[in-house]
Formats: structure tokens, sequence, C-alpha cells
């Protein structure tokens, strides 16, 4: 199929950017960046918050593949092929935060709750793995997915909200009581971009063209701020990474052959690679900790390998060989199971 009417081979390849993106951004504060400050700065700009790409990303293939939607079995879906991967793969770290370690983070007062309600906690707000905030908080896009579809059907000119909602999002930030709620607020104007991009795909692509030299000094600028650590708000990660969306989106529709298909397995299994990263993450960090200080990591600290962005690229490069690796062999041992397993 071509790029405009079918297969969009561009937000494939836009996937797998992301997921290393964010794979990236989790392995920084496990170095120790005290003799490269500004280097530990510039990575962690550059990539931290990309799942605001994996937003953008989302509401374009939503919009994309909303021809046949049936709310009905667009949830069954989505609870089988992301809601049920979460509970499964949270178990572990639900049984080591609940039965053996407390969580940092959390408040002493927590652990006087009950177990269930523990547990109930971590599920709703995904605070039991770091990166597992993401589930809880598009999981309220999915229950808003009949309201999003109407504003793409009936009322397009509602767009047109995505950038007094950019402004409130880079003032807000996305942490706040509400939990993801409060996520789900910051991250409405990325997933609306996605889909409005998706539903206006050449209109899109030709004003990025035209006017993409606006777009990159606010990717420069937001970043510099993050660099300097200027007071925020403003939260500059916000307008760096939606400018960066729209770059990266028309970069990759003229440019995605340059990678051809050596990113397509990892995009095709990103979901999966995001479920369980961390693990990967902390199971190094207790190794590299025992190895170098000949003592069990205790779940604060541990970033005992000197920071540079060659051991960056070293780290998080066996987080996602290991993560991608796994689960290419749970693939072959659970077959058409595994996407209601590990969510790939």
């Amino acid at each position: 199929m071509s790029e405009r009417s079918g297969y969009q081979h561009h937000i494939h390849v836009f996937r797998g950017v992301a997921i290393i993106g964010i794979v990236i951004a989790h392995t920084i504060p496990s170095l120790d960046w005290s003799q490269a400050p500004l280097i530990g700065r510039i990575a962690d700009a550059l990539a931290n918050q990309s799942s605001i790409f994996f937003f953008f990303i989302a509401g374009y293939l939503f919009q994309h593949l909303s021809a046949r939607f049936v709310f009905k079995s667009y949830l069954k879906q989505k609870f089988l092929t992301v809601i049920s991967p979460y509970i499964i793969l949270s178990v572990p770290a639900l049984v080591i935060f609940t039965l053996f370690v407390q969580r940092t983070g959390i408040s002493a007062s927590f652990y006087e709750m009950p177990l269930w309600g523990q547990i109930g906690f971590f599920l709703i707000t995904g605070k039991h793995l770091a990166p597992l905030w993401f589930v809880p908080t598009i999981s309220l896009f999915y229950l808003a997915a009949p309201l999003l579809l109407w504003v793409d059907r009936r009322a397009p000119r509602l767009y047109w909200l995505i950038l007094p909602l950019l402004l409130l999002s880079t003032y807000l930030g996305r942490d706040g009581q509400l939990g993801p709620i409060d996520k789900a607020i910051y991250l409405l104007p990325a997933y609306l971009l996605g889909m409005a991009f998706s539903h206006y795909k050449e209109t899109a692509l030709v004003l990025v063209a035209r006017w993409w030299w606006l777009l990159l000094p606010v990717v420069l600028v937001a970043g510099a701020a993050l660099v300097l650590e200027l007071p925020q708000p403003p939260h500059y990660h916000f307008p760096m990474k939606m400018a960066g969306c729209l770059l990266l989106v028309y970069v990759l529709y003229k440019h995605h052959h340059v990678f051809g298909r050596r990113l397509d397995y990892v995009a095709e299994v990103s979901f999966g690679i995001f479920f369980i990263h961390a693990y990967f993450i902390s199971a190094i960090k207790i190794a590299t900790v025992y190895l170098v200080e000949g003592s069990v990591y205790k779940g604060v600290g541990g970033d005992v390998i000197p920071g540079g962005i060659f051991m960056l690229l070293i780290y998080a490069g066996a987080v996602l060989f290991l993560s991608t690796l796994s689960i290419w062999v749970a693939k072959k041992v659970l077959g058409k199971y595994s996407r209601r397993i590990i969510g790939a």
C-alpha cells in the first residue's frame, strides 16, 4: 500500500525512534554524571519525555484506523493487548514493592494500607514501575475515544484547541495530585496533534515543509532552557517535543527509507519493550552495584558507572537488546497469545 492510503511506514519508524528515546531517558539516571554534567543534561533534554512522541503516534494511528471504529470492540481489543499485559507484567514489581521492598518516592503511610489497597493504588497510578504510568494514562484516552472521534468527524475545527492546551500543558507540567488525570491533561494536546496530523495528512506535511524554520528554533530554545536548568514553569520539554513531533514526522516521511527495515522489529514490539525495559535497567543496576561496590543494590542511588555518551549508548543498547531478545523468545513460546501477555 502507498504511504498516503495505507500502511504508514514513516510512522512505524517513528515508533521505533520513540521507544529508543524512552529507553535512553530511563537509562540516564543509572549513570553517574558528576564528571560530565553538561553531557548528562543534553542527553536528558533530548531523550526525556519521549513518551510525548508515543502519545502523538497513538493519536495519529487512532485517527488513521478509525474508519471501522466500534467502541465495544475497541475497548475489548485494548483490554486484551494493553490492560492484560499491563497486569501480568506488573506482577513481579507488585510482589517486590508490596512484600519485600518499600518503593522509593512513596510515603511511609502507604505501607499501612492493606495489601489489596497497595496493589490497587499501584495499578491505578502505575507507580510500581517508573514507565508504567503510561497505561493508566492512555486508558483515559481509550475511554474518551467516542468523544475524540466525534471531534474528528463532526467538529474538526476544535483541533484549534491544541494551541491553548499546549500553553496550558507547558505551564502545568505532567505531575500533580491527580496522577493519571494530570498526565492525561498534560498529554491531551500531543494526542490531538497526532489525530489532527493524520486527519489533514497532506496539508500538515506541506505546512511543516513551509514552516520548519519556525519549529526548529522552538526545539533549540526549549532544549537550551533545559540544559541551562532555567526555572520551571514553563515546562520546556513539552513545546520541545511537540515541535519535535512535527519535524520528525516530516523528516521520516521524506527519508524513512534511510532506515530501511532496520527499525521495523523494534517498532513492532515497542509496546512490549515499554512494558519490560525497566526490569532490565534494574537488573543491570543490581549487577553493576555488586561488581563495583560489592554490595546489594537497595533501591536508592546505584549510579556507580561514570556517565558519558559512549557508556550511555552501551547501557541503553544493552537494555534495548535484552528487552527485544526477551520479547522475541516470548513470542516464539507464546505464539498467538503473546500480545495478551507481553503486549507484543
